[in-house]
């Protein structure tokens, strides 16, 4: 487990996550940390984060359907 530090808009925020999760993550985190924008930016990672899992649930029901019309073969 991995103690981080996060500012936000005038606010420190401690929080506990896995290293593996950190190291995947890092990069938004010294962006949020970093920004000038925090409000925007966190934003702009939330919606970012959403349309990523869109986009594989989408393709998860392709893959599904694909997976229904073989084993109704």
């Amino acid at each position: 487990m991995k103690k981080i530090k996060i500012y936000l808009i005038g606010q420190k925020f401690e929080i506990e996550i896995e290293d593996e999760f950190y190291e995947y993550i890092k990069d938004d985190i010294q962006k949020l940390n970093n920004s000038q924008n925090q409000i925007k930016d966190l934003l702009n990672l939330i919606l970012d984060s959403k349309y990523n899992l869109y986009e594989n649930e989408q393709q998860l029901f392709v893959l599904l359907n694909k997976i229904g019309r073989i084993t109704n073969e």
